[in-house]
């Protein structure tokens, strides 16, 4: 292989990775009014007002998903089309990304494992 096609995986890999540590950024505290559910904030600038949940999923529907963390269960709005990887299944584990609009927390991104 030529020296530039490694450079360019490496190139590729590392911004992926960049993009992994950005959504799994250092804990914080942050939600709608009257919610406590601790979250993590995500770092990148571009994803400022973004923070996430980690939890299992115990339901799922076309509009809505409810994760139960830590501290209680989290309803996330689904209408805004968020990426995904995995399906979205209760019982499953998953990371979600969303922000506060209006109260509600909006799904941004929605991890399973």
């Amino acid at each position: 292989m030529r020296k530039s096609g490694k450079i360019a995986k490496i190139a590729i890999a590392a911004a992926g990775m960049a993009g992994v540590l950005a959504v799994c950024g250092p804990m914080a505290q942050a939600a709608p009014a009257g919610h406590t559910a601790q979250v993590s904030r995500v770092t990148d600038s571009a994803w400022s007002s973004t923070v996430g949940f980690s939890g299992r999923i115990v339901a799922v529907n076309n509009s809505s998903l409810v994760l139960a963390t830590s501290n209680g269960n989290v309803t996330f709005d689904l209408t805004q089309g968020p990426s995904r990887s995995g399906s979205l299944q209760t019982g499953l584990s998953a990371y979600v990304a969303a922000y506060a609009q209006n109260d509600t927390w909006v799904a941004t991104a929605i991890f399973t494992y």
